[in-house]
């Protein structure tokens, strides 16, 4: 096959589909669930209770330098400076509002709005694919990858994720690496192969890593990453931010400010119905794909 090469969702027949994977893990923010309204636009929502009247859109141009700051000062949410992870995102909160004072009750409120079904939403089609994996193939190993602090467990509890994926989560923040080092992958597969021991009892480890898929939202984090430890790697890009699905195929460099910003800026039911727009997979790889939406990646591996 030569490379990029465009596959569209009717054409994944046996026997052009890969083989059933063994294991898939997924990012979780902005992959598996997104906000229901931009962060700065919740942010905003909640100040305006304390009285701080704020522009949203002048908060979203101030949070990559207070992020990029904050991640410089206290890397890993804190873990190495002695602060905790909610201690970390308070002054995030407290420092993307400065020079308006955020009063602690009023932190605690924007904080408490993020761990659940008020400020995120899981995208349906990312609903329907953990369903289908459970229902058709309920071997295969679900996980989720993540650059992230353990708050992220309590919002997929509340959003009723947690189940899909059991003790399968790996977190950066827990085990001292991140994507998109070749070694939480080999940590999250090591981990996972001492859990299910009977994925190897009939391949290699190197034969397994082929037929493990991670999915996620970032080129270099996510499709990169996986593919660069041995994965398949899978971009979701629910926007064709990163220029892969055009018919012209012209790649579209993103800066660590407008990583930043698509970190904040996302809305989960507008996301998702641009990305049914659009139906095609493209590798770019033999273990590199990119696809807009899970319901052109069930139909390629389910």
């Amino acid at each position: 096959m030569a490379f990029p090469k465009r596959m569209s969702i009717g054409s994944w027949k046996q026997p052009l589909k890969p083989e059933t994977p063994k294991v898939i893990t997924f990012d979780a923010y902005n992959t598996l669930y997104a906000t229901t309204l931009p962060v700065m636009e919740q942010y905003s929502i909640v100040a305006k209770k304390y009285n701080i009247n704020t522009d949203p859109e002048q908060l979203k141009q101030r949070f990559p330098a207070v992020f990029k700051a904050l991640k410089k000062e206290h890397p890993s949410y804190g873990k190495y400076t002695n602060i905790t992870a909610i201690e970390w995102w308070s002054l995030l909160i407290r420092n993307v509002f400065h020079p308006a004072e955020a009063s602690k009750e009023m932190i605690d409120e924007i904080l408490s709005r993020f761990e659940g079904e008020q400020a995120y939403k899981v995208y349906p089609d990312v609903l329907d694919f953990l369903k289908e994996v459970k229902m058709k193939h309920p071997n295969v190993v679900l996980g989720i990858i993540s650059n992230t602090d353990p708050i992220v467990d309590i919002l997929l509890k509340n959003l009723g994720l947690h189940d899909f994926f059991e003790d399968h989560i790996y977190l950066s923040y827990n085990l001292g690496v991140k994507k998109p080092s070749k070694e939480i992958f080999d940590r999250a597969i090591e981990d996972i192969c001492s859990k299910v021991p009977g994925l190897l009892e009939s391949s290699s480890l190197q034969d397994l890593k082929r037929r493990c898929w991670h999915c996620g939202d970032e080129a270099t984090n996510d499709l990169h990453g996986a593919e660069q430890a041995g994965w398949n790697g899978v971009l979701i890009d629910r926007h064709n931010k990163y220029g892969y699905l055009s018919k012209s195929f012209e790649e579209v460099e993103r800066s660590a400010d407008l990583l930043s910003i698509d970190k904040i800026d996302s809305n989960c039911d507008a996301s998702y119905k641009l990305s049914l727009k659009q139906t095609d997979t493209l590798f770019l790889k033999e273990r590199a794909c990119v696809v807009s939406n899970f319901e052109t990646l069930k139909a390629m591996l389910l």
